[in-house]
């Protein structure tokens, strides 16, 4: 669960448009602010064991340093609110944990959650930022492969 990542190849391109947008990889270095507000989305549940949604979800949630307890390594980024309230749940993993600085980027991946939105119990992200060399790996080795 520490490294929960993948990438998808399409066939065709996509038509970006006012519900399908690009996102960008952070840079290597660059770093979120513990606090920092970042929008998650998904088609997940809405409670905790529900079912999942017909349409897509979005909510504001903090970025968490505080990782104690939960044995979580430097690929996991911890978002939500200590009181509790919007948060992932079933049916969110692989969904964008996106926060905006000159542009939109993905900071994380929806991983897993203890519970959905619950007091003290954040959401868990696979970090890009730690993931960037993976990716830039498997995208090499694809392109090797079409030539």
């Amino acid at each position: 669960m520490h490294y929960n990542i993948e990438l998808v190849k399409i066939k065709l391109p996509l038509s970006f448009n006012d519900q399908v947008a690009p996102i960008c990889l952070p840079s290597y270095g660059e770093s979120f602010e513990d606090g920092q507000m970042c929008l998650i989305s998904g088609w997940g549940a809405t409670v905790d064991g529900g079912e999942a949604s017909v349409s897509i979800h979005t909510a504001r949630v903090p970025l968490l340093s505080s990782r104690q307890g939960l044995g979580l390594t430097p690929w996991n980024i911890c978002a939500g609110f200590s009181e509790g309230g919007a948060g992932t749940c079933q049916g969110d993993s692989g969904g964008p944990l996106a926060c905006q600085g000159s542009g939109w980027t993905l900071v994380g991946a929806a991983s897993w959650a203890e519970s959905c939105g619950q007091k003290n119990k954040p959401g868990i992200y696979t970090s890009t930022s730690k993931a960037l060399a993976w990716i830039q790996q498997q995208m090499e080795k694809e392109e090797q492969q079409q030539h």
